[in-house]
């Protein structure tokens, strides 16, 4: 099993880093980790945000990924490519936010879609 847990910069990453990388070694699957950003964005939040997964996840089978583009489509494109069987977005940003890149997202994909709380 291959998860693609897709994080949105580093504070996100710090609060949910150990319960994704827990869940991933319970479930025996390599995991993932994606941080997309769009042209305007800062770059050190997200590789801030990949080295906490690098850190904490020391041991296990984690692969992270940079990527410039459309947030749902590089999310979709890259759960497709990479061959992942779960997709993992955390609850941030409201409502509205999360319907819009969950709808994105699954409207690329048929990879089932699970969100994950505030930690």
């Amino acid at each position: 099993m291959k998860i693609l847990a897709a994080t949105s910069g580093s504070m996100p990453a710090k609060e949910r880093a150990d319960y994704i990388i827990s869940l991933a070694e319970k479930l025996g699957a390599e995991l993932v980790v994606l941080h997309v950003i769009n042209k305007q964005d800062d770059y050190s939040n997200g590789e801030k945000a990949l080295d906490i997964f690098r850190f904490k996840g020391r041991g296990e089978r984690i692969k992270t990924i940079f990527r410039v583009g459309n947030i749902t489509d590089t999310i979709s494109n890259t759960a497709e490519s990479e061959n992942a069987d779960l997709i993992l977005v955390g609850i941030e940003g409201g409502l509205d936010s999360l319907n819009n890149i969950c709808r994105g997202i699954a409207r690329n994909t048929s990879i089932p879609i699970v969100l994950v709380p505030d930690i």
